[in-house]
């Protein structure tokens, strides 16, 4: 079998404790998953391998990008991205699998509230989420219930210094003003009581 070559290239993003691994010339997957611990990656092998740095606390895989979010306050990125590129780029040019799953069908099942939910999700899927990908994270659609829009936050976005301020000045905003039927957007992302809302459009991504 003729040997693959991947080229990666690091990229910084707005969360300091993560950093994006671009994989240029390779799609990885359609959907996007994350993994909090080593017991919850044992379905990744790639993601199973990462965790075996100890100073790794999550790791993101999307279309054609891996996000590895270190444990805070430890100073490793100059080693961390070092190893971390030389597990990925191992792991990929020997072919080996990204994913085990034994269920092919991973997709997130949605329900209540369709219409108002598949305009929510539309809009993120088109003037959100790009964005935080560029960030090497991700936003997406859990829920839509009493004017209130619940979504979750992956990759770099988790633990983000600007997580709130792109739910509460970014998102919602866009939210309200293109579906009248939103009031207000949550995430359980965000430690609310800890963190200082910042109502301004000129928000910066999480």
């Amino acid at each position: 079998m003729e040997k693959i070559f991947v080229n990666i290239h690091t990229e910084k993003v707005p969360n300091p404790d993560a950093m994006k691994f671009n994989i240029s010339n390779l799609f990885l997957t359609k959907g996007a998953y994350e993994y909090n611990s080593r017991e919850e990656a044992k379905v990744s092998p790639l993601a199973h391998k990462l965790f075996g740095f100890n100073y790794v606390e999550r790791v993101f895989i999307s279309k054609n990008f891996i996000t590895v979010t270190k444990k805070p306050d430890l100073d490793v990125w100059e080693s961390m991205l070092i190893d971390i590129r030389i597990v990925i780029k191992k792991h990929l040019e020997d072919g080996r699998p990204l994913f085990n799953f034994k269920d092919s069908s991973t997709d997130p099942v949605y329900t209540p509230d369709k219409s108002i939910s598949d305009k929510i999700r539309m809009v993120l899927d088109q003037e959100i989420r790009p964005s935080t990908w560029q960030d090497g994270g991700d936003i997406s659609f859990v829920s839509f219930k009493d004017g209130v829009v619940k979504v979750s936050m992956a990759g770099s976005c988790v633990r983000c210094p600007f997580a709130s301020r792109t739910i509460k000045a970014g998102v919602e905003v866009l939210l309200k003003r293109q579906i009248p039927e939103v009031e207000s957007v949550t995430t359980d992302s965000v430690d609310w009581m800890n963190t200082q809302q910042e109502e301004n459009p000129n928000f910066d991504r999480g």
